[in-house]
């Protein structure tokens, strides 16, 4: 059986060019639409790495969100910082 992280996300949203709250509203929108459409599904969040020196905001944030979401058992089932650093993959609930 093959790892949840090598299948092909069935959709991708991308934060880049949105403040950091912006950025966390519109993540937790699209997750929660993505588990009732597709229950199961893999997705990817696209948070980008941060300036060189300036950190990642927008990975921060969402990193953070994600954690909360997961614990809450809610919309998140698993969730990796994918090798870019610059996106997560995300399992979503049955």
């Amino acid at each position: 059986m093959t790892d949840w992280t090598d299948r092909v996300p069935d959709a991708t949203f991308d934060l880049h060019g949105q403040t950091v709250s912006e950025a966390a509203t519109n993540a937790e929108r699209f997750l929660k639409a993505q588990v009732k459409a597709r229950p199961g599904a893999i997705v990817r969040l696209i948070t980008g790495r941060g300036r060189a020196g300036h950190g990642a905001p927008i990975r921060t944030r969402v990193r953070g969100l994600l954690r909360a979401m997961k614990e809450s058992n809610q919309v998140v089932r698993d969730y990796q910082l994918e090798d870019s650093d610059g996106s997560y993959l995300v399992r979503l609930r049955d």
